[in-house]
C-alpha cells in the first residue's frame, strides 16, 4: 500500500516557543534600529574644525621655531612638543655668550600663522634674576589654548634683558658623585661648592634634561637644604626622578646654578 506523506505537524510546545520568539523579535527589532537615527544622540562632526578629533589631527612637527638671538645672547636647543594632555609645550635655553652679566631677563614668544600675522603673544619672566656670562638658563612655556593650535605655522622665540656690570664674588660650582636607577628612579647625587670669596643667596640649582638631538625635552629644579653659603661652603644634594609617561625620552643632563651676592651692608 503506497502511503502519502504530508508536512509534519509540530508538537504544540514547538509552536508555541516559535510564536513567543516571533512576537520578541517583532518588538526588538524596530527599537534596535531606532537608535540609529536617533536625533538626541550626540556625536563628533568631523567637518567641524573645532572638533576633538580634527584639534588633535594638524602635525605638529611642521611648526617652525626660529629664534632672534641677540649678538649677546644665544637662544638654543629649542623643543616643541605635545604631551599627554595635548598641551603644547616649547623648551629650550638661552646661553649668555658675551663678557657681561644680564639682568631683568624675559622670554617672548611671538606664534604666528602662515601669513605672518600674530596669534598668541606671550613673555616668560626669567626665574633667576641673573646670568653670568657663559652660563645657560633653560625655559619653557603651556599654551593651553588648544583651539589656536591648528592655525600656528610658525614660533618666533626672543629674549629681553639689561646688562649687568657688578662683578660677582661669589662663584659656586655643581659636582656630580654619581648617578643609579632603582626601580623606576633615576637618582643623581652631587653637591654645591661655593668657590668664591663672597656669601651668596638666594641659589637656584636646574637640572636640564636632552634628546639625542640635543633639544630640551624636561626641566627640573632640585631642593637644596640652604638658599644661603659662605665662602667655601658646600651643600649635597639628591634628585630623584621618576620614568613614567609624564617623562619625555632623553639622553643626557646638565646642571647650572643660579645665585646673587649677599648684599653687603654699609659701612
Amino acid at each position: 500500500m503506497l502511503t502519502r506523506k504530508g508536512p509534519k505537524r509540530l508538537p504544540p510546545n514547538i509552536f508555541l516557543i516559535l510564536l513567543l520568539m516571533s512576537i520578541f523579535l517583532f518588538q526588538v527589532f524596530p527599537i534596535s534600529c531606532k537608535f540609529g537615527n536617533d536625533t538626541d544622540e550626540q556625536s563628533i562632526d568631523s567637518a567641524d574644525p573645532d572638533s576633538e578629533d580634527n584639534l588633535y589631527l594638524f602635525e605638529y612637527e611642521k611648526i617652525r621655531i626660529e629664534d632672534t638671538s641677540s649678538i649677546d645672547v644665544k637662544i638654543k636647543n629649542c623643543n616643541l612638543y605635545l604631551d599627554i594632555y595635548k598641551d603644547m609645550i616649547i623648551m629650550g635655553e638661552i646661553e649668555n655668550i658675551s663678557g657681561t652679566n644680564k639682568t631683568n631677563i624675559e622670554i617672548t614668544l611671538d606664534f604666528l600663522d602662515k601669513h605672518g600675522n600674530e596669534i598668541i603673544s606671550a613673555k616668560v619672566p626669567a626665574p633667576v634674576n641673573y646670568l653670568r656670562s657663559g652660563s645657560r638658563l633653560p625655559f619653557y612655556y603651556y599654551l593651553t589654548d588648544k583651539q589656536k593650535y591648528i592655525e600656528i605655522y610658525t614660533v618666533k622665540i626672543g629674549v629681553n634683558y639689561k646688562d649687568y656690570y657688578e662683578r660677582f664674588e661669589g662663584n659656586p660650582i655643581v659636582e656630580i658623585e654619581g648617578y643609579k636607577y632603582e626601580e623606576d628612579y633615576l637618582i643623581i647625587e652631587g653637591r654645591v661648592i661655593n668657590i668664591g670669596e663672597e656669601k651668596i643667596r638666594n641659589i637656584k640649582l636646574f637640572c636640564t634634561f636632552y634628546n639625542d638631538k640635543d633639544r630640551v625635552v624636561f626641566i627640573k629644579q632640585c631642593y637644596l637644604p640652604r638658599e644661603e653659603m659662605n665662602p667655601g661652603g658646600e651643600q649635597r644634594f639628591t634628585l630623584k626622578l621618576l620614568f613614567d609617561e609624564y617623562l619625555p625620552d632623553f639622553t643626557h643632563y646638565g646642571f647650572e646654578v643660579f645665585f646673587e651676592d649677599e648684599i653687603r651692608e654699609p659701612v
